[in-house]
């Protein structure tokens, strides 16, 4: 689950977000704080929403639905 929070926070810096959200990430990578996978996934949604209103490329999209689906995957063990 590491990994993929490192990933998404990578993301959200290189596409410009300093907001809350990624403070949250940034916090749950460097000091190993606990956050629900549902929380997880949830900011993602978010940032989906709203990469969707600025119409990003779809393959941007589509790889951040591929981190909740490995979220997913890994709430389910």
């Amino acid at each position: 689950m590491n990994q993929i929070v490192y990933e998404v926070v990578v993301f959200l810096h290189l596409m410009g977000y300093h907001d809350t959200k990624l403070k949250l990430l940034t916090n749950m990578y460097q000091n190993k704080l606990e956050i629900e996978n549902e929380a997880i996934i949830q900011i993602i949604n978010d940032v989906i929403s709203d990469l969707e209103k600025r119409k990003a490329h779809k393959s941007i999209i589509a790889n951040l639905h591929n981190y909740i689906d490995i979220i997913n995957n890994e709430s389910q063990y």
